[in-house]
């Protein structure tokens, strides 16, 4: 009897060794497993809506914006105002000053491949542009002149940064063929180098509000320029600003 009580003692004490084994080894599993950890809440940036942005109103931005749905200040005239050194079609066009460097260089490089690029328009103030609408609609009435022409104030020109550009034959002028003439073909492939992007493009009119004007060029600056035209995507599209009709 006592044997088998010594024997029944042994067994007991192997198995409690056995278990107390088993139990330190999942602990110490347990401990080297490394907790997983909480995810901090990732907040999202906050998201400027393009319309705020200063940069479309500041009178000394390359990008100030003027459309149907966005008008310049009352009597907007820009500071800079100056009559450009190239070839013309009128006496006392004016740009601003800031784009006459890259203006003269863009006209000096055509004409080194024989293409003769002529300034047709520039700045226009609030009764010039008045002027012009106004003889659009009596000739063609509103909705037609809405198409391709601004009321005063709504008009990139006003900004001084809004540019006609012809050739050296002046019966392209304001001509949807001038896209057809060794001159609207070079300015469509080598006027973002310059810092100008074609600011009415075809197919587009829902969202610019204008027809298709192949000679109409805006400044932006070399940057913004390539950036646009790499893009195929108009002003208004590219940088998310309302266009279109009149409010």
């Amino acid at each position: 009897m006592t044997k088998r009580l010594a024997v029944l003692a042994v067994v007991l004490c192997i198995v409690l060794i056995i278990t107390a084994g088993v139990i330190l080894m999942k602990n110490d599993f347990l401990n080297k497993v490394p907790e997983t950890e909480t995810p901090e809440e990732v907040q999202p940036e906050p998201t400027m809506n393009p319309e705020d942005d200063a940069k479309f109103y500041n009178a000394e931005s390359l990008l100030i914006l003027a459309n149907k749905k966005h008008k310049l200040p009352n009597q907007y005239e820009p500071a800079d105002l100056t009559e450009p050194d190239v070839r013309i079609r009128l006496d006392g066009i004016r740009v601003r000053e800031v784009m006459v460097n890259d203006l003269t260089a863009m006209f000096d490089a055509a004409e080194e491949e024989e293409i003769y690029l002529v300034l047709g328009s520039g700045y226009r103030s609030d009764e010039e542009q008045q002027s012009i609408y106004d003889e659009y609609v009596e000739r063609l009435g509103q909705e037609n002149a809405d198409q391709i022409s601004s009321k005063a104030g709504y008009s990139e020109h006003q900004t001084g940064l809004a540019i006609d550009i012809y050739n050296d034959d002046p019966t392209y002028d304001l001509s949807d063929e001038f896209v057809n003439t060794d001159a609207g073909k070079w300015l469509a492939e080598h006027a973002h180098e310059y810092g100008f992007i074609l600011r009415y493009p075809q197919d587009a009119e829902e969202i610019t509000g204008f027809a298709y004007e192949p000679w109409h060029y805006r400044y932006v600056g070399k940057e913004e320029a390539e950036k646009i035209h790499a893009s195929g995507k108009c002003f208004e599209e590219y940088y998310g600003l309302k266009g279109g009709d009149y409010e």
